[in-house]
């Protein structure tokens, strides 16, 4: 397998289409701007559809957010000095970018003509503004190019992002962060958007995941530029604007610390009870298979493992075998798992061992046949790649044979064939963002690729059905994909989406249902759904009713440890004679079917 350098990244952005030159961009601000600023710097670097040019002018300064209610501030300034600055919107240095071979010295006071020059030879497309409104309109006026000026609402380090402040106060689950132009006489033109869970316990945390977004974005809302998406409808100077929700009353402050002392004993409680119960795993074997449309767990029966807990659960038919492959996490401090197998059987289930282990964290194994091999994809986002394993025997031994995605920090990888083509589905932290909040998509010809960026990637930018919740499945003649929902916490639900439209260049999908477990008021959430002939399985996080049948299980490898430490039987020794076979049947080795 070829060595990955240690600043390669597989890029999540496919170039923009029609564009037959690189879009040009100045950026032009103060000395110290916000740090997303800079993470934006950072993110450009990585495409070379997109030329960025910054410039750092002493007589810019930092736009301030009128009109704030004293409550408001009073709030923010009680959580500041709670928690500090958010780290989102410290000032730091304004990166340097390239002009020609050389790198822009800063202009100085009073140097208004010489920034002109200097903007005016980068020959920009597109000129983006930090600073005062009368300054940046005076600037484009001279620079005669279309001009983006960045509005206070993103630039303050104390009042940005107030609109952020809405569903705090309304008791949504999810909070929108989106961008928009606006221009005067002219109706608001949305560029990007993203939908992230709402943090009802602290509005600087919330507006730090939040503006952790900003940069990717701009980033889109610039590849939309360089490939006539926004046409007529982008104004040529226009405000850039985190989209205003409802003005906030002079008591808001007051109603949103008070929705902060509700929000927060009841996120402990379920914090510290989840951490002792873990997942357990609910298998419906037989019967009529799950409708997505309309979905119910209906008869059941429990799994649980000997020790710690399994979750993410992916089952496979493997000739007369029925296999669950999971992550097994024995000790739940230590924030390890591997990747463990189990065998179910008419008499119960038999703990097979551990299939994959590496130094960190594994999860999500989805194991398929394909060409008359075995083939697995894990979660291995700490070591930032989506990598491909090979079954050198199944089920329990696993050589990784190819890194599909390099550089990046995927979770809950999933692949799937559809009319020639493979599509990778995962959800990727692009700016040490949230990992549910956004599914990108990589499109490839063969198997183990290369896998490159989907034209319409991110397809899913919701944290209420954007992580993956299990592989794709047909059903009913339709193509199923599932998902978490994520608002309300980490694997609340289980969201069913049928893809209405799959292709190298297209995608498309609409929300089918909502799968709440609520088995009983100790059961938060699940995560994951997989079907393999007649067995569905799914995870659940809390404790499931004490009058559900629970599944026998076998531990071969602790059956395997006790008689190794037994003293061997003399030849009269009655216990020599040979053993029943465990109630789930013996272990055959299994294949691919053909």
């Amino acid at each position: 397998m070829k060595a990955v350098g240690a600043r390669e990244r597989t890029p999540l952005y496919a170039p923009p289409v029609g564009a037959t030159r690189p879009l040009r961009v100045t950026l032009v601000g103060p000395p110290q701007v916000p740090g997303w600023v800079r993470a934006f710097h950072g993110l450009v670097a990585g495409y070379d559809w997109i030329e960025l040019t910054t410039l750092s002018a002493a007589e810019a300064s930092v736009p301030k957010v009128a009109g704030v209610p004293a409550s408001v501030r009073a709030l923010i300034a009680f959580e500041r000095a709670l928690l500090g600055p958010t780290r989102s919107l410290t000032a730091m240095p304004m990166p340097s970018g390239p002009y020609g071979d050389a790198v822009l010295a800063p202009a100085g006071p009073g140097d208004e003509a010489s920034l002109v020059e200097r903007i005016a030879g980068a020959r920009p497309d597109l000129l983006i503004v930090l600073g005062a409104e009368s300054w940046a309109s005076a600037l484009a006026a001279r620079t005669e190019c279309a001009c983006w000026r960045v509005d206070a609402s993103l630039l303050d380090d104390r009042h940005a992002g107030l609109p952020l402040l809405g569903p705090m106060l309304r008791r949504e689950t999810a909070t929108p962060m989106a961008l928009v132009l606006r221009a005067p006489d002219q109706a608001p033109v949305e560029l990007a958007a993203s939908w992230g869970r709402t943090r009802a316990t602290s509005f600087l945390k919330q507006r730090e995941d939040a503006f952790r977004k900003l940069p990717a974005l701009l980033l889109r809302a610039l590849r939309r530029l360089a490939q006539g998406d926004l046409g007529a409808d982008a104004p040529a100077m226009a405000s850039l604007e985190l989209q205003p929700q409802a003005p906030l009353v002079p008591a808001a402050g007051l109603h949103a610390f008070a929705s902060i002392l509700r929000a927060s004993p009841r996120w402990m409680t379920g914090w510290f009870r989840n951490a002792r119960v873990g997942w357990t795993l609910v298998l419906r074997l037989g019967g009529a298979p799950l409708d997505p449309r309309s979905p119910a767990i209906g008869s059941h029966a429990l799994l649980k493992a000997p020790k710690g807990w399994w979750g993410d659960p992916f089952v496979v038919m493997a000739q007369e075998r029925r296999l669950l492959f999971v992550e097994e996490m024995l000790e739940p401090r230590l924030k390890k798992a591997t990747i463990a197998c189990v065998e179910l059987s008419a008499g119960g289930a038999r703990s097979l061992g551990v299939a994959l282990d590496e130094p960190g964290h594994l999860s999500f194994p989805q194991v398929f046949a394909w060409e008359g091999q075995w083939y697995m994809t894990v979660e291995s986002g700490y070591d930032r790649r989506v990598s491909l394993y090979r079954a050198s025997d199944f089920p329990l031994r696993w050589e990784r044979v190819r890194d599909l995605v390099i550089g990046r920090v995927c979770v809950d990888p999933s692949l799937h064939h559809h009319q020639g083509h493979w599509y990778l589905f995962a959800n990727v932290a692009e700016n040490q963002n949230n990992t549910c909040d956004e599914l990108f998509l990589f499109v490839a010809d063969r198997l183990e690729g290369p896998y490159t960026p989907h034209p319409a990637s991110p397809i899913v930018c919701d944290v209420r059905r954007a992580r993956m919740a299990g592989r794709l499945f047909q059903r009913n003649g339709s193509l199923i994909r599932p998902a978490q929902d994520c608002g309300p916490g980490y694997g609340n639900a289980v969201v069913f989406n049928e893809v209405l439209e799959l292709g190298p260049t297209t995608y498309r999908e609409r929300q089918l249902s909502r799968l709440a477990p609520y088995l009983t008021r100790s059961v938060d959430g699940c995560h994951t759904y997989n079907v393999a002939g007649s067995v569905e399985v799914l995870d659940v996080l809390g404790r499931p009713p004490n009058r559900t049948a629970y599944v026998g299980v076998l531990d071969e490898r602790a059956a395997t440890a006790t008689r190794a430490r037994a003293p061997a039987p003399g030849p009269a020794d009655p216990a020599a004679s040979p053993a029943a076979p465990p109630a789930c049947g013996p272990a055959h080795p299994g294949s691919p079917p053909r």
